[in-house]
């Protein structure tokens, strides 16, 4: 239960964090570095990251997965082009080492979220064998 408590005042802290930067940078630099967007192509590139080195270390097929994690890289250093690009420099290397650190728990989160709601809406019943020969 402790563990519980401080799993969501964690995510309470960080969360109030973003909130506290994004409007931080909107006011200073008009930007903001934590938006659906981001979230969403963040949470998404490391999912493929993952999922690609996973499917080299399998031994299934490397060239796959390696194409996987090179398109995740890819999303990955567009993000932080973007930033860069809309962004001062001191502010964008700033922003883009919080996104890489502060997605990282939120990306595991949304996996976790997307298998369980995946699992519920399957609705998957048991299966009673009837002939045993």
């Amino acid at each position: 239960m402790l563990t519980l408590i401080t799993l969501l005042i964690a995510a309470a802290t960080l969360y109030r964090f973003i909130l506290w930067f994004n409007s931080y940078t909107r006011t200073h630099v008009r930007y903001e570095f934590f938006t659906m967007n981001h979230s969403l192509a963040m949470v998404f590139s490391y999912a493929l990251i993952f999922f690609g080195y996973n499917w080299i270390q399998n031994g299934n097929d490397g060239l796959n997965g390696a194409i996987v994690m090179g398109i995740g890289i890819f999303i990955l250093l567009w993000v932080m082009i973007n930033n860069f690009i809309k962004a001062p420099r001191l502010y964008a290397i700033a922003g883009s080492l919080m996104q890489l650190i502060f997605y990282i728990p939120i990306a595991i989160g949304a996996v976790i979220i997307v298998f369980v709601v995946l699992a519920w809406a399957s609705e998957t019943k048991p299966v009673y064998v009837i002939n045993n020969d």
